[in-house]
């Protein structure tokens, strides 16, 4: 067991060192031509001038805190900005607007917005959006309302768990297949329909809202056509070996991080994924944050795939790039418990506790994880130990734990725990 963990340390220092290494093209995948989409925004008319309206193109599965892609938009008429951008076909884009890049837009009653959604669909297509308010400027607006209902195209079953997306506000259908938007402004809004379990194709259709009225949404959805789809990671002459990676993405079969099985010296899994609909997905030791994939560059590594309709089988062939980010040094969490703990997992607290990742079992109580990324963080990092993958089952008599990052040279932490309550 001693040798084992030996040979552990050596693989993982190796791949601590290995950023200066050309990584390979990502991907084997070649996703279809570029059709350009017009995003257009009419601000609000008491917004400050000479401040510039910024688009900002979020990372879902990374999180939308992080990731993001700031793009700058032009005047293109009185109180209004817009900006092309080319994207595949199919793709479902996720954004919202800013302010001078510092004050984001809120809804009609003063929430915040996380994203909005526009499916392209093709090329040509301009999505016309309307900024209730800013953050620092909001207040109570005049607003209506959109009652419907979401059914199957094919049976005309209603269609519980349906997200549905229209400026900014989000709602998710019930049972009966009912959703309600209330807070939306005066005009016309787009609204998105996507299956989180990939069921049905996404769509989307324009509601006419008034201020003070209701509007009815009835809508079906076609059954999406499935595919079986092989993903192999081809790892980089500086990847650990003998580690467990997971996957990630925007879908339920990947939001449960499936951990990919050993292939071929590298990894592999195969999925049963919908046609044409925007798959997002990112390889990790961790989470979307902790331990996911980098670039050269020290950016997030967002893969995208889009199945061509008709297609029953695929195989996508990755190449691993880093798991560090910039040069601030990964940090080893050596850990002791009762040979009879069983799966142990670490808890991070960044704002507020994230989720935990499950450490590396090396038998004997006795387990490992290696941080690489992010370790730059300005403050120390809190972190616990639990036996579960929600910390409802925290160390006992925790005392508390935190590690400072922005190193140099790889830190050791030793750490021991006598038991659980």
């Amino acid at each position: 067991m001693r040798r084992l963990f030996t040979l552990l340390v050596c693989a993982l220092l190796l791949a601590a060192c290995g950023g200066g290494q050309s990584a390979p093209d990502i991907t084997d995948y070649k996703a279809p031509p570029g059709v350009q989409v017009v995003l257009n925004v009419l601000a609000p008319p008491d917004s400050p001038s000479g401040e510039p309206v910024q688009l900002h193109v979020v990372d879902a599965v990374t999180g939308v805190s992080f990731n993001l892609r700031r793009v700058n938009m032009q005047p293109s008429g009185a109180g209004s900005y817009a900006v092309t951008l080319s994207v595949p076909p199919g793709t479902l884009l996720t954004y919202r607007y800013s302010r001078a890049g510092a004050v984001d837009e809120v809804t009609a009653t003063g929430e915040p917005i996380v994203y909005r959604s526009f499916l392209v669909t093709g090329a040509g297509h301009v999505a016309h959006d309307l900024i209730a308010a800013w953050a620092d400027q909001a207040a109570e607006l005049p607003h209506g309302q959109v009652d419907g209902q979401v059914s199957a195209a094919d049976s005309g079953f209603p269609l519980a768990g349906i997200e549905v997306h229209a400026s900014g506000l989000r709602a998710v259908t019930d049972a009966e297949g009912r959703f309600r938007f209330d807070g939306l402004t005066q005009g016309l809004h787009n609204m998105v329909f996507t299956d989180p379990q990939g069921r049905y194709q996404s769509f989307q259709q324009g509601a006419l809202v008034a201020a003070g009225s209701q509007t009815p949404a009835e809508i079906q959805l076609q059954p999406a056509e499935m595919a079986n789809v092989t993903f192999i990671l081809v790892p980089n002459e500086a990847s650990p070996g003998g580690i467990p990676v997971f996957m990630l993405g925007n879908l339920g079969e990947l939001a449960n991080q499936p951990l990919l099985a050993a292939h071929d010296g590298g990894y592999s899994i195969t999925l049963q994924l919908p046609t044409g609909t925007d798959l997002r997905y990112k390889y990790t030791l961790g989470d979307g944050l902790w331990n996911a994939e980098h670039s050269a560059d020290g950016a997030f590594v967002l893969r995208q795939l889009i199945i061509p309709a008709g297609t029953s089988q695929l195989t996508v062939r990755d190449h691993m790039q880093l798991w560090t980010a910039g040069a601030s040094a990964p940090i080893w969490f050596d850990l002791n418990a009762p040979e009879d703990s069983g799966a142990v997992y670490l808890q991070f607290k960044l704002l507020d506790w994230a989720t935990a990742v499950p450490m590396w079992n090396l038998g004997n109580g006795h387990y490992a994880y290696v941080l690489y990324s992010p370790t730059n963080f300005a403050e120390p990092l809190e972190y616990r130990y639990c036996r579960d993958a929600y910390c409802e089952q925290p160390e006992a008599d925790a005392p508390s734990r935190s590690v400072v990052g922005n190193q140099s040279e790889m830190q050791q932490i030793q750490d021991s725990l006598v038991g659980w309550p």
